[in-house]
């Protein structure tokens, strides 16, 4: 047997386990468990660690709100709140899609979208702040109206 047979064997012996059937490879394995606690994070206002999102990006233009917007923001709301408020809800909204982009790889189209809803709630969350009449505890309020229900749609679209 010469050595170009010998080649040929090797070669044919190393190709065929990557011809079995597609049913017998293995699937896409991902650890979602950091990205579910993260997402779960947001469930309350509380439970969010504002301090580590504001330590954790760095947002060179914190009021670059889209134009429309602006038409959106109440004459009672204070003007020196509203840049923060987009700030922080900008960071959270980064955090949320960074850390659930191992769900993304993974779940269902259907999930997906839920997910996507929810990030964009995080701007759903800041128009319906600034376009009230401000109150201490607006903003808090304003969360826990929104936010809850979207979670709870986000784990039940990944449940399925």
């Amino acid at each position: 047997m010469n050595t170009t047979n010998v080649y040929i064997i090797l070669l044919a012996a190393a190709l065929l386990p990557a011809c079995k059937p597609q049913s017998q490879q293995s699937a896409l394995t991902v650890d979602c468990t950091e990205a579910l606690n993260a997402m779960a994070s947001f469930y309350s206002y509380s439970t969010v660690d504002w301090c580590e999102l504001d330590e954790r990006y760095y947002r060179p233009y914190n009021a670059d709100w889209p134009e429309d917007y602006e038409t959106r923001f109440s004459p009672e709301f204070p003007g020196e709140l509203i840049a923060p408020y987009w700030h922080r809800l900008q960071n959270a909204r980064t955090f949320f899609h960074q850390q659930t982009l191992p769900l993304r790889a993974v779940a269902p189209a259907k999930a997906i979208r839920q997910l996507d809803r929810t990030e964009a709630l995080f701007d759903t969350l800041f128009v319906r702040t600034v376009s009230q009449q401000y109150y201490l505890r607006l903003y808090v309020d304003a969360y826990e109206e929104l936010m809850p229900r979207e979670i709870d749609k986000c784990f039940l679209s990944l449940n399925n």
